[in-house]
Parts: structure tokens; sequence; C-alpha cells
């Protein structure tokens, strides 16, 4: 009995190390299996749709491109747009603006067109910045200049408006009156003019 005892006193340190070894391995196979996982992630998480064709654009998402084929049209014998999905960043040309960019240019080609023979607009997409000329003005900023030329014609041939963005700072003259500013003076020239020579107000910004 006594030597039985000894036997098995014997073992347990044995026994308990091998469980301990076979509980560091599971553990070990478990964070490699979850590295594996994350980087997994990650890698789908910057790549995720761009690049890729689809009938619809998801939120998130610009399209470069459209191809007109029977992929999206539901078996039916009619052609359908199809998009070449892309993440919008700066200096992209796309076929639909996004939020947070302003575009800079409008050119005119087929790559948007979704009738046969008709060339439709694309935008240089742009991330907003102080003194950045653009098609369209932003609430994160204002603009001390209007200009007048083709760049950023929504109408072939036809003059459109661009706006010289600025971040607002005390005592400038501006085009307009950002949320939380007010201003001191006003005055009237061609500066602000959306319509060319016709004297718009600007304003002496005070925030």
């Amino acid at each position: 009995m006594s030597v039985a005892r000894t036997a098995r006193t014997a073992r347990t340190p044995r026994t308990v190390r091998a469980t301990l070894l076979a509980a560091f391995a599971a553990l070990a196979l478990l964070l490699s299996g979850a590295a594996t996982t994350t980087a997994s992630a990650r890698t789908a998480a910057v790549t995720g749709l761009d690049g890729a064709w689809a009938c619809e654009v998801p939120a998130g998402y610009v399209y470069d491109q459209v191809s007109m084929n029977r992929s999206c049209s539901g078996g039916g014998s009619w052609n359908s747009p199809q998009f070449h999905l892309r993440t919008p960043v700066d200096g992209l040309t796309a076929c639909i603006g996004a939020p947070g960019f302003v575009h800079d240019s409008i050119s005119w080609g087929y790559s948007c067109s979704q009738q046969p023979g008709v060339t439709s607009n694309a935008y240089h997409l742009r991330v907003p910045y102080d003194g950045l000329t653009a098609c369209v003005a932003t609430p994160a900023f204002t603009y001390d200049r209007s200009g007048h030329d083709f760049s950023c014609s929504l109408v072939q041939g036809v003059r459109s408006n661009n706006f010289h963005l600025r971040k607002p700072v005390n005592g400038m003259w501006a085009c307009s009156v950002p949320s939380g500013w007010t201003y001191s003076a006003t005055a009237s020239d061609l500066d602000c003019a959306v319509l060319p020579n016709v004297p718009t107000t600007k304003f002496r910004l005070v925030g």
C-alpha cells in the first residue's frame, strides 16, 4: 500500500506537467488562429470592395466605370448598368461625388455613361484644404474668391463657377459667413461675384 501511494505521488508531477504543456500548446494554437483571423480581417477591411464590379453602389464607395450588360438585369434580355466600385481617395476621378470630398474639375467621356454614344461627366475628387479652388463650396470652409471658367462646367461649353476655399480666420474677408462665426463689416465688389461683372457682398469675419 505504501509503495503504491509512493508511485502515485511520483507520477503526479509528471501528470501536472503534461497537462500544463497540453494547455499551453492549445493556447498557442488558439492565439495563432486569432492572430491569423485578425490579420485576415484587417486585409479584408483595407481591400474591401475596391475594384469589384457590382449591380449597386454601397454606402462609402463611388464608381469610376459603368459597364452596360445583362449581369444585373435579373435574367432579362436588356442591358443594365454594372458599376466598378472604388474607395474614394484624394485625386480619384469618379462618376459621382463622395461625402467629405469636393471636386476641382469635371471631365467628359464614356466611362460613366449609361447610354450608348452619349458622354457623361466625371468628377476629380479632392480632400478640401485651405487654398484649393473647387467646383463646390463646403460647410467646413468659406471662400474668398469666385471664378468663372469651363473646368467645373456641368454643361459642355458653358462656363461655371469655382470657389477659392479658405479656412476661416478672424479679420479675413470672405464671401460667406461660416456656422459659428459673425462679421464686423461688409463690402461689395467682384471678388465674390457668382454672376460675371455683378458686385456681390463680402464679410469681414469675427469668430
